[in-house]
């Protein structure tokens, strides 16, 4: 797995907005590319883990926005089922790293693409 997506569920309608994909690009090396839809959920309240642009933004290492949604520790590696040659993306999708402070959650390509988006 090489892309995960990021998306957002609006607190106003309660729809399910793309923000943006995320790309392991190799290396420990990523990029970071927003969809148009981003503006409008930003207008509709959604924080942007990163200032908007058309630009593309490269990172080396996960960003930190991503990164901090991960589980950690052997315990969570174990109960869930995740081992140590698992890839980053794994984990990021697993339970599409949904956390209770925000409406973000992180997505496969082939749930992306079963969404309908």
């Amino acid at each position: 797995m090489r892309k995960v997506y990021l998306l957002w569920n609006s607190y106003i309608n309660n729809e399910l907005m793309p923000i943006g994909v995320l790309t392991d690009i190799g290396n420990n090396q990523y990029s970071f590319n927003y969809f148009p839809t981003a503006k409008e959920a930003y207008m509709n309240g959604c924080f942007l883990p990163f200032p908007y642009t058309e630009k593309t933004f490269f990172f080396v290492g996960l960003p930190h926005f991503f990164e901090q949604r991960i589980l950690k520790g052997e315990f969570n590696q174990s109960k869930f089922g995740l081992g140590d040659k698992d890839h980053k993306f794994d984990y990021l999708i697993y339970g599409d790293s949904i956390k209770n402070s925000d409406n973000f959650s992180i997505v496969s390509e082939e749930a992306f693409s079963s969404k309908g988006f």
